[in-house]
């Protein structure tokens, strides 16, 4: 029997699977394993299932396990361990950390996904080393994990870093929050497909065309596609995203003087296009002497950083010697 605690689960939910992994204090996945979701299933079951499936994979020991962390979108309360609500797994105040303990007996800690994914590149990704981070998710919508001085920051009700929601424009469109002119209304994957349909079926000129009459709408992935074919069209829309962006994160920096701005999400499949165009903006608009120094990257831990966060809420203190509040 292993008297090491060196390993952690990390867990994180979102609308179309569970993913978990068992990942060690270096980073490294040793397991991990994926269930479908859907809003009609027993949410608390497939997680359940999810590990115990992981945890016939893996073979490891479980006395080696400090806990599981979970990520998960929506509102949260990390002291209480109870997701308060999210849409997207059409749940309300579901107390995970009650049920996960109750089932495997293991510490549970939990944070939103944003957030995970900071920590994730805090810990062993681009942030390593420094002690203040934003990691900005662009996706279906537009989020922020916000590391500062060592500090994770949640805020009153465990709702910092909704970045998606600042207003860039002051008489802007109108957002389901209830705001107006909001970043994500601008530069989420959703606002990029959208924009891109209206201005095609207003008649721009664009290899996406003939694919709008044919299948009536265009998705995100024939916009790269374009992009790299040289599509004049896409590489515009591409670069005016990076500049709502870009004025976004210039706020960010001038509010937190980070050392480093990570970006994550599936947008950022199209980053070749938008990121330039980020840091133009920001060279062009931001204080010299609190931007010229920021590192400005891409994520380099992909779609695994939402489950490496979720476990690194037990690694992040003892690796980095800070108090990183979880």
């Amino acid at each position: 029997m292993s008297k090491t605690k060196d390993l952690a689960i990390g867990l994180d939910l979102g609308g179309t699977k569970v993913l978990a992994a068992i990942i060690s204090e270096k980073g490294k996945i040793i397991s991990e394993f994926e269930s479908k979701t859907d809003t009609n299933q027993d949410v608390s079951k497939v997680i359940i299932k999810t590990i115990n499936q992981l945890l016939v994979k893996s073979k490891v020991d479980v006395n080696r396990l400090l806990g599981i962390g979970v990520a998960s979108a929506g509102v949260i309360d990390s002291s209480k361990k109870e997701i308060l609500y999210a849409n997207n797994l059409n749940i309300e105040n579901f107390p995970i950390g009650d049920i996960l303990l109750k089932e495997f007996l293991l510490p549970v800690k939990l944070c939103n996904d944003a957030n995970a994914a900071a920590i994730a590149e805090w810990v062993w990704g681009v942030g390593r080393g420094k002690n203040n981070l934003v990691y900005v998710t662009v996706s279906t919508g537009v989020g922020a994990g916000i590391i500062i001085d060592g500090n994770l920051l949640k805020g009153a009700k465990d709702s910092a870093g909704e970045f998606g929601h600042t207003t860039i424009i002051h008489n802007g469109k109108p957002c389901e929050c209830g705001n107006i002119g909001c970043l994500e209304k601008y530069a989420s994957g959703t606002a990029i497909k959208k924009l891109a349909n209206d201005r095609l079926q207003s008649g721009e000129v664009s290899i996406l065309s003939e694919l709008l009459h044919s299948e009536k709408e265009v998705a995100n992935n024939h916009i790269a596609f374009a992009a790299k074919e040289g599509d004049l069209f896409s590489i515009k829309l591409l670069n005016e995203i990076g500049n709502y962006l870009g004025i976004g994160v210039v706020n960010l920096i001038h509010l937190f003087n980070t050392e480093v701005v990570v970006f994550g999400g599936g947008v950022m499949n199209m980053s070749d296009y938008i990121l330039p165009s980020v840091k133009k903006y920001i060279k062009e608009h931001g204080i010299k002497q609190m931007t010229e120094d920021v590192i400005i990257e891409k994520t380099k831990l992909g779609k695994s950083a939402g489950i490496m966060g979720a476990s690194g809420l037990f690694f992040a203190g003892e690796r980095e010697k800070t108090s990183l509040t979880t």
